[in-house]
């Protein structure tokens, strides 16, 4: 009763309070070239006895490494590498250079597809759990601007890291057996993806205190099964908005996806209505085609330096048995190189919490709590005015 008077009582907030569009932990300046970010967290979940024994933990997070060239020169490159407890993953690692004003990136890039993170707070929202958000695969994209709106094209060979591993900053499809390798599973879901192709339009509006990103977006892949040497095929397609007006933010996006797996013979339809996926250590299952839809609302308290957020996402139609939910409310501040992050976390059927749901879309009716205190500092090393010039030495 006490979390969904608390949830209650944050929407009605938004009307008095409700900034931050970037993840200023991530998000790096033109001047910035090498740096690094740490962050501990206090965590108090519902389902850890100890943790709600103890009054919740106080530990590591993870670790980043970080480092670009200079984005307006011809050739720019950028890279992230994080480590976790008992695990580590690249973020992203790309090249690219500028032809006039289209801009062309080669590596493990940002897939172009919907809004490109979950704003506001660091957990992510179920649009990030199925695949189709905050996404940086291998292949190469295109951004070309024209006037007010900008077109992208992306080609994806691989996805990021191997199929059979886990260690993944982003959710892909996986190839292990999510069940802990039950000698009584008949049929592996050997599955990685390859050969995708997304395109993406957005329209920016700029008008006084009022500006915004008004976009759409396609995806087709095939989905490689390794043991029957075999191509199933995936689609998506969405919807988003993100605006911005004075101390105000909202955005909202809506997806619809179909996943086809090839499987090898005795698969049951539960077998093909639900793909294994990965990232951050876990592995869980999504249905094979679901809508899914994530929205967020935000306000400027004491100017830029503290937000209030409300987050919700849904999952739900497809071959799902059941809906799956996420909300988060909280408080994040911005001090400069340091960000405050206070969440607290509500799931229905949200392997990501407790693992109690088997996978989003599953018919458990789980239900989670979670408090997150999250520290972040960033500290950058070396920035574009201390690097020294290498003066040419004239001919005599």
């Amino acid at each position: 009763m006490f979390r969904r008077v608390l949830f209650v009582l944050s929407f009605i907030l938004m009307a008095y309070y409700a900034k931050a569009q970037h993840r200023p932990t991530d998000i790096l300046s033109k001047e910035d070239r090498i740096g690094v970010t740490g962050m501990f967290k206090y965590s108090n979940n519902n389902w850890n006895q100890s943790q709600k024994s103890k009054y919740g933990n106080l530990n590591f997070d993870s670790f980043r490494v970080w480092g670009q060239t200079d984005i307006e020169n011809l050739f720019f490159a950028s890279a992230q590498y994080r480590f976790y407890e008992g695990w580590s993953t690249m973020q992203h690692l790309f090249i690219g250079f500028h032809l006039k004003n289209t801009i062309i990136k080669v590596g493990q890039t940002w897939v172009p597809f919907g809004l490109d993170w979950q704003p506001f707070d660091d957990w992510g929202n179920t649009m990030y759990y199925v695949g189709l958000q905050d996404d940086y695969d291998y292949g190469a994209t295109i951004t070309i601007p024209v006037n007010n709106f900008s077109f992208d094209i992306g080609f994806f060979k691989n996805q990021q890291h191997s199929s059979s591993s886990t260690w993944r900053y982003d959710a892909d499809l996986y190839s292990g057996d999510i069940n802990g390798g039950d000698d009584l599973i008949l049929v592996q879901k050997e599955n990685e993806e390859t050969n995708q192709i997304n395109l993406n339009a957005m329209y920016n509006l700029e008008s006084g205190d009022l500006n915004g990103e008004f976009g759409a977006s396609f995806m087709a892949g095939q989905i490689y099964n390794i043991a029957e040497d075999d191509f199933g095929n995936r689609f998506a397609y969405t919807a988003y908005a993100r605006v911005n007006f004075k101390f105000l933010h909202a955005n909202a996006q809506f997806v619809n996806y179909d996943y086809k797996q090839k499987l090898s013979a005795g698969a049951t339809p539960d077998d093909y209505n639900f793909i294994n996926m990965s990232c951050f250590a876990l592995s869980y299952e999504i249905p094979k085609s679901a809508n899914v839809f994530a929205g967020s609302l935000a306000a400027d308290i004491l100017g830029d330096k503290l937000t209030y957020h409300i987050n919700y996402s849904l999952l739900t139609g497809g071959t799902s048995e059941a809906n799956s939910h996420l909300i988060t409310t909280g408080l994040r501040s911005f001090l400069g190189p340091l960000d405050l992050n206070l969440d607290f976390y509500y799931g229905i059927n949200d392997p990501q919490f407790s693992g109690d749901a088997s996978g989003f879309g599953r018919n458990q009716e789980a239900e989670d709590f979670r408090v997150d205190l999250r520290v972040f500092y960033k500290l950058n090393m070396l920035k574009k005015k201390n690097v020294k010039k290498v003066k040419k030495k004239s001919k005599e």
